[in-house]
């Protein structure tokens, strides 16, 4: 069993420790709630609780060593070469690593070599292409509560070097939250228990990079309005934040200040490639609330895999860069119609062919995006350098390319960014190997003729063979010895070694450095003035090495900005090829746009379900279309289970989303209006960690759904009043359905089973009826033809969707005769309830006598023996009433 130590107290000092102790637990006081990875020699090691925690989490050893303070040294270690392996696992359980490097002369050290914490790796500060997915960023979001109920939101791209800022209610925290997706979360510590708990309750959400949301306490100082601005002014080298609209937002500003000083603390250096500042504001983007995001499968499907969704479909990028801006593309489209004009301008110029070489240069371009990021941080590693250098060649090319196509805007400023920063590229080509080692430490970085020094070094090394050669043939010549052999090894360095028959021919400069059992190994003073000169050589070489590695990232510094364009460049680039690519691939159409609202879709389909169908089928996907005006404003879909309202609903959505993103569409003809936010509440499902079943979860997305919804919206209901009695779900859907209709007056796609709701657009002037059909027939009893009709369905088909599923046939016969009975039933009963008509105006209560009385008086004109008599007036009336005796 392992003892942990206790923590430091008067009685128990730092100094009883061991020295190499006392510097871990220095180093450990400064990060008391991360892993510390310690490292020694070929490993990095963790000790007493931190060594229980890895091991437990891990699955890795826990072992014990000597003795600290009195009591045992528990402690774990990982491998230094495969550490981004256990830091992958562990950021995503929602773990936080501090990696402390040896950074002291081993050669000089008394006592413990100098160790500090280099960065901590945290999961929304990740840059490290080992530990991030390349299609999704890794974000870092700060929170601050402002004046009543009002909160800062800042949140950083460490990757692009961009930070956002905004502000919304409480309330509206979980909804941003979800839209922005960080994977780490940070708050004040001077927070209120109410908005502390809305905080936690956030904390273990899936992430983009398949782990869990964290939240993490950081001190009230931190989030200082006044502090934060002058960080942010910092940032961007600017005396003002009015050019990007930030200004009066002091509470985002106090979430800023926290968010940089949290990032440069986790880097430990300045975040110096961060230059962009953005605002958002909940209206220039369309609403796409989580339960939206989820239904329509946009990048996760409902079992919560990543394929097949419509992103999964979409992504035929040829780089990360690419697929990161195409996603972000989707998820975040704006209302104000220019960003998807403009992208449409585009593919309409590239899909002339020019879209092919593009792509073919595109592909094997390294991500310059997280490269340039890190070269910022200087963490980039040789050989990410070097297909950057590789890649400002292609963009040089890509650009050349884009000439001919400068009559789009979009393209001709693409063009201008991928114009690689002159003498970058240059300076990589000399300074680098073409083929480097992967870590600096290990030598062999540096090309050859970029520093004189370095040259004059490796050729010591790189003689030393033929210097060995021609001293043994001189010793194998003086001594006579002809089996006399000149070697080397890492243990003993260089020695002369003879067998023992030879030993009498040994000359007395020959000093003894081992013996063998049937030879002896010597060394003379030549042999020890090389091996000095050599070996001191190959140390000073890998310094000589590292030293110029630190300056080529130095020289590097001035190229970022355009660097972190040219990668902004080059990602849009891409996307914009994928795009032109699905297009002609998948038979898509260009979208128009209108002021006026509506939607108009000809030969619409739904692109996920015909490219399945597709592969799995000889079937063809039964296009339809869609129109909805002001004064058609809503449909009431009917028809059978797995007939496709799903389906038609889902894809119309689809349709508006990939429009509005600037994307071609899968449709003949595509019109739309404006849209400000598209609404979902389809499924069944419950939330049983929050004690909410599956009809309570319903009742609340539909709630959301109806405080939000405004003319522009598009709502999908689909199969609303499930989970509850037939009269409670069918006064429900009613009630729903007219505020829909009368009060919202948004665009609704309204699926249902209840047959009495068909009658809802005999009174509501601005619905209409459509069906999906089917018809009886074939040896299943029922045919789906996935066709949109007019006109309410006139039968569900349950009991033959039941037989389709597998029902025994004793059971589907006894749903027959049901049925039958329930339909006689139900015929004989008396007129209709009038599902639609407005509630009852409540009558006004009749007033008591004695109250009517009483509020007559005026008390200021009474005089006492007035009152008396009013009083008992009063009870006399009260008396008649029978109420007292």
């Amino acid at each position: 069993m392992f003892f942990a130590p206790e923590p430091p107290t008067v009685t128990d000092p730092l100094a009883a420790h061991t020295p190499m102790m006392q510097q871990y637990l220095a180093l450990k006081a400064g990060h008391p709630h991360t892993l510390l990875f310690y490292r020694m020699g070929d490993f990095y090691e963790l000790f007493y609780e931190d060594a229980e925690k890895a091991a437990r989490l891990l699955d890795i050893t826990l072992t014990q060593r000597g003795q600290s303070a009195g009591r045992p040294v528990v402690m774990a270690g990982v491998p230094f070469h495969s550490v981004d392996t256990y830091l992958a696992r562990l950021i995503k359980l929602g773990e936080s690593v501090a990696i402390c490097e040896q950074v002291g002369d081993v050669a000089t050290a008394k006592g413990p070599v100098e160790r500090k914490v280099v960065r901590v790796v945290t999961p929304g500060t990740l840059t490290d292409a080992e530990l991030l997915s390349d299609k999704s960023e890794s974000l870092l979001m700060a929170v601050h509560a402002g004046a009543r109920t009002g909160c800062g939101l800042a949140w950083l791209s460490l990757t692009q070097g961009i930070v956002f800022l905004a502000e919304c209610e409480s309330d509206e925290l979980a909804d941003w939250v979800a839209r922005v997706a960080p994977g780490e979360l940070i708050y004040s510590a001077d927070s209120t228990p109410a908005f502390e708990q809305r905080v936690q309750a956030l904390a273990g959400q899936p992430t983009p990079q398949g782990g869990k949301l964290v939240a993490v306490l950081r001190p009230a100082w931190a989030f200082d309005a006044a502090l934060g601005e002058r960080k942010l002014l910092d940032q961007l080298q600017a005396a003002s934040l009015a050019a990007w609209g930030a200004e009066g937002l002091a509470p985002a500003h106090a979430a800023a200040g926290a968010l940089l000083a949290y990032a440069e603390h986790t880097q430990g250096r300045a975040l110096a490639h961060v230059r962009s500042l953005q605002v958002a504001r909940a209206d220039e983007r369309i609403d796409l609330p989580p339960n939206t995001r989820r239904n329509l499968e946009l990048v996760q499907t409902l079992r919560g895999e990543s394929s097949p969704t419509l992103f999964s479909l979409l992504d035929t990028c040829a780089t990360g860069m690419g697929s990161r801006a195409l996603r972000q593309w989707l998820l975040e489209p704006r209302r104000d119609r220019s960003e998807a004009r403009a992208r449409l301008g585009a593919i309409a110029a590239l899909r002339s062919g020019a879209w092919q070489a593009l792509r073919a240069r595109l592909k094997g371009c390294s991500d310059v995006e997280r490269i340039t990021a890190r070269t910022a941080l200087r963490q980039a590693k040789p050989r990410e350098l070097v297909g950057l250098g590789l890649t400002l060649a292609r963009a040089a090319e890509l650009a050349q390319a884009l000439a001919p196509l400068g009559t789009d805007a979009l393209l001709a400023q693409t063009a201008q960014h991928l114009q690689p920063p002159a003498g970058c590229a240059e300076l990589l080509q000399r300074a680098l190997l073409p083929e480097p080692a992967a870590l600096v430490r290990d030598g062999g970085v540096i090309a050859d003729g970029f520093d004189a020094e370095l040259d004059e070094l490796r050729g010591i090394q790189n003689h030393s063979d033929a210097f060995l050669i021609e001293l043994e043939a001189r010793e194998r010549a003086r001594t006579g010895i002809a089996n006399l052999r000149v070697q080397f090894n890492r243990v003993h360095g260089f020695y002369i070694e003879v067998t023992q028959g030879q030993l009498d021919r040994v000359p007395d400069d020959y000093k003894r450095r081992q013996t063998l059992k049937n030879a002896e190994r010597f060394i003379t003073p030549e042999l020890k003035a090389f091996e000095d000169k050599a070996l001191s050589a190959q140390e000073r070489a890998l310094a000589r090495e590292k030293w110029l590695y630190e300056r080529l990232l130095d020289d590097l510094q001035p190229f970022i900005d355009a660097l972190t364009r040219l990668a902004r460049a080059l990602a849009t680039l891409d996307a914009l090829c994928a795009l032109t690519e699905r297009a002609l691939t998948l038979n898509w159409c260009a979208p128009s746009f209108t002021s006026e609202p509506g939607i108009e879709i000809r030969g619409g389909r739904h692109p996920v379900v015909e490219a399945r169908l597709a592969e799995t089928t000889s079937g063809g996907f039964i296009a339809n279309d869609t129109v909805l005006t002001p004064k058609s404003r809503m449909q009431v879909i009917t028809g059978p289970n797995m007939g496709g309202k799903s389906t038609y609903m889902r894809q119309v959505a689809v349709i508006v989303l990939l429009a509005s993103m600037g994307s071609h569409v899968p449709a003949s003809a595509c019109r739309l209006g404006p849209i400000d936010a598209i609404h979902t509440r389809i499924g069944a499902a419950d939330d049983l960690a929050n004690a909410q079943s599956t009809f309570m979860v319903e009742m609340t997305e539909a709630a959301q759904i109806l405080h939000a919804a405004t003319p522009n919206s598009l709502v999908l209901m689909d199969e609303i009043g499930r989970g509850t009695s037939t009269f409670d779900g069918l006064a429900l859907a009613g009630g729903i359905a007219a505020h829909l209709h009368d009060k919202a007056r948004c665009f609704t796609l309204f699926a249902t089973h209840y047959f009495e709701l068909t009658e809802f657009p005999a009174t509501h002037h601005a619905a209409v009826n459509v069906h999906v059909s089917a018809t009886e027939g074939g040896s299943k009893g029922i045919v789906f033809l996935h066709q949109i009709e007019p006109g309410p369905a006139s039968r569900s088909y349950g009991i033959q969707v039941a037989r389709l599923a597998g029902v025994p046939a004793p059971v589907v016969q006894h749903a027959r005769h049901a049925l039958a009975a329930l339909e006689a039933h139900s015929a004989e009963q008396q007129t209709q309830v009038d599902l639609f008509a407005p509630p009852p105006v409540a009558e006004a209560p009749e007033v008591h006598p004695a109250v009517a009385a009483l509020a007559a008086l005026d008390p200021d004109t009474l005089s006492p023996r007035d009152a008396l008599d009013q009083l008992y007036q009063l009870r006399k009336l009260v008396q008649q009433t029978g109420e007292i005796q």
